[in-house]
């Protein structure tokens, strides 16, 4: 089978280029041949062929082949010229092989001229492969730089003692410089804590046994000291007795904080509500023992032998009456009476209190912004905050120190969510709080706000404090962020949302009856057999007639019954089957107009939600408070106002 050759043939002889021709074709080469004799033909011919070799005569008239060959080389083609001349000229040869020519040959010696085309085309392809393959491996180092240093991952290389290649990615996550790298500073032994070196030298183990390893996440030590999470994929590169590997890394640290803090809210969440549950249930134990002690205390002369017991039950009870506040508070339960406040006036009024709270080697240090606006709060709530907070400080700093309280108007982004998932974006006025006390390690910290949890010595605090602040903040539509470091104090900060200037309320006028008596019908609801005795008793040894149920279905089948008027309905806020919500609405259907006085050992949500002008009357309660909202409830209705009948 003849090979085919594209010939670029330099010569104005007709004979000469006819027998080149014929022994290229007797050689079994298929010639497909381009004949040029001067300067602007050949540059043409080079410009729009393609050509496997190049046979020049040394001398033409108008041209020869030194110009010839320069043109060649301006052009950067390889293509391989062979020179052919008429003379033989040593000095003349061996310029033109030095100028680049790939063989110079005499006319009357032209049996050499198939072996020098065959080994000089077979060269050319030699040099146009090997140069593509350069190329090639050129462009894919390029890519794979490219890669390196541009990857949203982080890619390193190493061995089994340290990193030697990795691009900004992992530079910038472990803190090091590119000096630094190539130093030979980014060691194993550094940057892994000492409890996991055994786990490493396992990965190594099973790198080289398998050639990979499982991706995992694994904490590093960064430059600076600080832990930090990576998820880390490997493979091995090479199986020799100096191994290296490829490393895939991602910085998950921040996302492994924000899932811990996710499940830190949620765990809260769940304490908050098994606590409000149990102070529930123990606010109703507590509304009969303290309106006993109550009751018994207006009947007893103060000389009585047992006065002074009871006087003394009654003063535990109001104790655990606060105690199970704080955790209503702390489960965002508690009953409390949002107002538009000016959260700077709230801190100067409490100036004086403080000082006197956390004594004269404490420097209380306050900086306030003019332009702090309003939020919507309990006033009573906010400071019962910041006095926690400062008798946490003071604690903490039982040497002295300095108290700072700061407020501050701050719009939070987008970007800061992303860090405290907590906060949302907005307006919000900032309430901090900062000492210089001995601080808390991580793993106070992430108990710091979970009621009972206290690093007190026994008999010294309930553990309370700082979860009734996380309380009021999110009863409050706020957020809270604690930072400390052992040593260097601690700061709360507390988000509140911003609200503008509250309405012009006035003076509430005084509903306070003159009188607490009555003979009105009460049908009350409650769950709870003692307070349902206790609250029987009193309404009725005040002239109420009460329609007495152990729970909504019931109610609702006394009502039904009832032939007369009903004056108002006093029900639990949470009960079994149906709550104080659906009963206030089915009574309302039935009985339109009948006032509801809410007993609640927390705020059940739904119900105030639906009846937004309900009065509630927190647990536990005395007699006397009892009587009072009823009675001021019942004199709200219009005397002219007939009762509606049973249906």
């Amino acid at each position: 089978m003849r090979k085919p050759l594209r010939v670029l043939q330099l010569e104005d002889s007709d004979r000469d280029a006819a027998l080149i021709t014929h022994l290229l074709q007797s050689a079994g080469y298929d010639v497909d041949c381009v004949r040029v004799w001067e300067a602007e033909s050949m540059r043409a011919a080079l410009q729009n062929g393609t050509f496997d070799v190049i046979i020049a005569d040394y001398h033409l008239p108008q041209f020869d082949a030194g110009a010839a060959l320069e043109m060649l080389h301006a052009t950067a083609l390889d293509i391989p010229f062979i020179v052919v001349s008429g003379i033989l000229c040593e000095e003349v040869a061996v310029a033109m092989m030095r100028s680049g020519a790939h063989d110079y040959l005499t006319k009357n010696n032209l049996a050499r001229l198939a072996p020098a085309v065959e080994r000089e085309t077979r060269d050319a392809r030699a040099r146009l492969e090997r140069k593509r393959a350069e190329q090639a491996l050129q462009e894919s180092e390029q890519r794979f730089r490219r890669l390196f240093e541009s990857a949203v991952v982080g890619i390193a290389i190493a061995d089994a003692d340290r990193i030697l290649e990795a691009n900004d990615y992992v530079l910038d996550i472990l803190g090091y410089t590119r000096p630094e790298l190539e130093a030979g500073a980014i060691t194993w032994a550094r940057i892994t804590p000492p409890d996991l070196a055994a786990l490493e030298k396992y990965a190594e183990h099973q790198l080289l046994q398998t050639g990979r390893h499982p991706t995992v996440e694994q904490d590093y030590i960064a430059k600076d000291g600080k832990l930090v999470t990576l998820l880390v994929g490997r493979v091995v590169l090479d199986s020799t007795p100096d191994s290296r590997f490829l490393y895939f890394i991602v910085d998950v640290t921040d996302r492994k904080r924000l899932e811990q803090q996710f499940r830190q809210i949620q765990k809260l969440e769940s304490i908050g509500q098994l606590t409000g549950g149990v102070a529930h249930d123990f606010n109703n134990l507590l509304t009969v023992i303290s309106g006993y002690a109550h009751a018994a205390l207006a009947e007893l002369p103060p000389q009585y032998p047992v006065y002074e017991y009871i006087e003394e039950i009654s003063k535990a009870a109001n104790r655990a009456a606060e105690l199970t506040r704080q955790l209503l508070t702390f489960s965002r339960r508690e009953v409390i009476e949002t107002k538009s406040i000016v959260l700077n006036d709230t801190v100067r009024d409490f100036d004086k209190m403080l000082r006197r709270l956390i004594g004269e080697d404490i420097q209380l240090i306050l900086s306030l912004d003019p332009q702090a606006g309003m939020i919507r709060a309990d006033r009573g709530q906010i400071e019962q905050a910041i006095m926690n907070l400062a008798i946490n400080a003071r604690d903490a700093m039982p040497n002295g120190g300095k108290l700072v309280i700061e407020t501050a108007s701050v719009f939070v982004d987008e970007q800061f969510p992303r860090m405290h998932p907590s906060v949302a974006t907005g307006p919000y006025v900032m309430l901090t709080v900062s000492d210089t006390g001995s601080g808390m390690s991580q793993e106070v910290q992430s108990h710091v706000f979970e009621p009972f949890f206290t690093t007190k010595e026994k008999g010294r605090g309930t553990g309370l404090g700082l979860s009734t602040v996380y309380g009021i903040v999110k009863q409050s539509g706020g957020s809270i962020w604690v930072y400390s470091e052992l040593g260097q104090g601690t700061r709360f900060k507390l988000f509140f949302p911003a609200a503008g200037p509250a309405p012009d309320e006035g003076e509430r006028a005084s509903t306070a009856a003159t009188r607490v008596a009555g003979a009105e019908t009460i049908l009350v609801a409650e769950d709870e057999e003692g307070v349902r005795r206790f609250v029987r008793q009193i309404l009725e040894r005040n002239g109420y007639t009460v329609l007495e149920s152990s729970s909504g279905r019931e109610a609702i089948d006394v009502a039904r019954k009832y032939a007369g008027p009903i004056g108002l309905l006093l029900t639990d806020a949470v009960m079994p089957e149906m709550g104080g919500a659906e009963l206030a609405e089915q009574i309302a259907a039935m009985r339109p107009g009948v006032p509801v006085l809410c007993m609640s050992g927390y705020t059940d949500r739904i119900f105030a939600q639906r009846h937004a002008s309900a009065t509630y009357i927190q647990k536990p309660f005395t007699s006397m408070a009892l009587l009072t909202q009823i009675r001021a409830l019942l004199d709200r209705v219009c005397s002219a106002e007939t009762p509606f009948a049973a249906t």
